[in-house]
């Protein structure tokens, strides 16, 4: 039943967006043939998005684990990574609970520092130690030599450091295993410190989409995307592609290698893990630079050498999945052209306000429904609201995405810094300074408008709320940044420090 509601929604979400359509490119009123193109790529974008959501989710297939034929028995071998400057007492708690899964297995910690405080506690904890001090490649490059020179497990299971596993977590996902055609098996990406801060709060919420309904629809598929952490690997899988992808997404890099060569995924919606999340907008951002320069590369550099390999499927995926943070250029536009539009008293497309939101409505309201009925799927009970705050993140990212794309274009480098583990309570006023500058100009823009217009018609009006809309947008994530108080919450901090 719950399908068949979620495919009818999906349906009423493809005419409701048929009827905009419609109404913006045949109504009869007057488009300028320069702006009106650029504005039509502004406002159909987002809705390019949720139409490509919606086709894959139409495939949404929730999996448990399989029925146990004991013909898995391998022991597996357990990853994990450690820079200088992470904390110890992090190191401490997830190798402790890593040591206590109940699956057989060897655990390497793959220290890129060669700490001596980690060597202690890994001969405590009987962890491998290995010393990955001047191995290039990142943590793809560690996982590689650890994988060429030590680990001879027919499975392999990479987690970050900060990730804290379930005792249960090997049992429930070997058995996917059984399909001599899995390559790998992904599980949910929980984290424990969401209420710590806004920031955090947000940061989570973009990922409850993907950890619910998208993933599982991928699994209809047998195409989940690994995720870099809480991924088990069969071997034989990565050596046939020549170990895991050296790359700054390096995760999604292995992904579209391995499904190129013809392997299939499974994704378990289980939370297996609990990790952190950014408590803090410095590494949010430097998060999202890194991913973003990461996902460009790949659609512009390696996409196109796996396009053949690909089937049908494989190559619509990837290429909604390479190009999602044009969503940033997408946001830069909805900036700009209001502002450009009140200052010039110029218009792209001339009709009114109440046109616009009547033949606008229908579709916003199919994918509020959509969205509040997709919350089903979600992994968590907590996961069930909505995501304000992650679209406010998202929005007031779009300088952070643009730098991405002109990173993945010039080919300039980007080193791969693994994400914070502690948390920054300064004020960051610079990390807004675009934003600020949105802001300010918007409100401008508005000024301008109604204190120097001879009259104010549909048009105008339509400019002014869109001018307004991307002021309310921008404004927490802008407060958060210049007074930190207000980004931290009640809770006790769970960081490392």
């Amino acid at each position: 039943m719950n399908k068949l509601v979620l495919r009818l929604l999906i349906a009423a979400g493809f005419l409701s967006s048929l009827w905009f359509a419609d109404f913006w490119f045949f109504s009869e009123a007057r488009r300028d043939t320069f702006w009106f193109p650029i504005l039509t790529v502004a406002i159909f974008w987002g809705i390019y998005r949720s139409l490509a959501n919606w086709a894959l989710i139409y495939f949404i297939t929730p999996s448990s684990t399989p029925s146990w034929l004991e013909s898995v028995k391998s022991r597996v071998d357990v990853l994990t990574t450690a820079m200088p400057g992470e904390p110890f007492a992090m190191f401490e708690e997830s190798l402790t609970k890593i040591q206590a899964m109940e699956w057989p297995h060897r655990t390497f910690l793959l220290d890129g520092g060669n700490d001596s405080q980690l060597m202690e506690l890994c001969a405590r904890l009987g962890v491998t130690h290995v010393d990955c001090r001047n191995i290039p490649g990142a943590k793809a490059g560690k996982v590689n030599y650890c994988l060429r020179t030590l680990s001879d497990a027919e499975f392999v299971f990479i987690i970050d450091p900060d990730h804290r596993p379930r005792p249960d977590m090997l049992s429930r996902v070997l058995p996917f295993f059984e399909d001599s055609k899995i390559g790998f098996v992904q599980v949910v990406q929980a984290y424990y410190n969401t209420g710590n801060s806004f920031v955090a709060n947000a940061a989570a919420e973009q990922t409850f989409s993907f950890y619910g309904p998208t993933l599982m629809s991928l699994h209809g598929l047998g195409i989940p995307t690994a995720i870099g952490a809480n991924c088990v690997f069969r071997r034989e899988a990565l050596n046939s592609i020549g170990g895991h992808a050296e790359h700054l997404a390096e995760d999604a890099l292995t992904s579209m290698r391995l499904h190129a060569e013809g392997w299939r995924s499974a994704y378990l919606p289980y939370r297996g893990t609990e990790g952190l999340v950014p408590e803090d907008l410095g590494s949010f951002f430097k998060q999202q630079v890194k991913w973003a320069t990461g996902m460009f590369e790949i659609l512009f550099r390696e996409y196109p050498k796996l396009f053949r390999k690909f089937n049908g499927v494989e190559r619509i995926h990837y290429f909604n999945a390479g190009t999602f943070y044009f969503n940033g250029l997408a946001t830069l536009l909805m900036l700009l052209l209001p502002i450009y539009f009140l200052f010039a008293q110029k218009y792209a497309v001339e009709f009114s306000l109440q046109d616009f939101i009547l033949h606008l409505a229908p579709y916003a309201i199919c994918t509020l429904l959509t969205y509040r009925f997709m919350s089903r799927f979600y992994t968590h009970p907590s996961e069930k609201r909505f995501p304000w705050r992650s679209l406010t993140l998202e929005k007031a990212s779009w300088y952070v995405s643009c730098m991405g794309l002109l990173s993945g274009l010039l080919h300039r480098r980007v080193e791969y810094i693994p994400t914070p583990k502690s948390s920054d309570h300064r004020a960051m006023p610079m990390l807004v300074l675009p934003n600020l500058i949105a802001i300010g100009v918007s409100l401008m823009a508005i000024a301008y408008a109604l204190f120097t217009y001879y009259r104010l018609d549909g048009g105008t009006w339509w400019m002014i709320s869109l001018a307004l809309l991307n002021v309310l947008v921008m404004v927490p994530v802008t407060v958060i940044a210049l007074f930190p108080k207000y980004n931290w919450g009640s809770h006790d901090s769970q960081e490392y420090r």
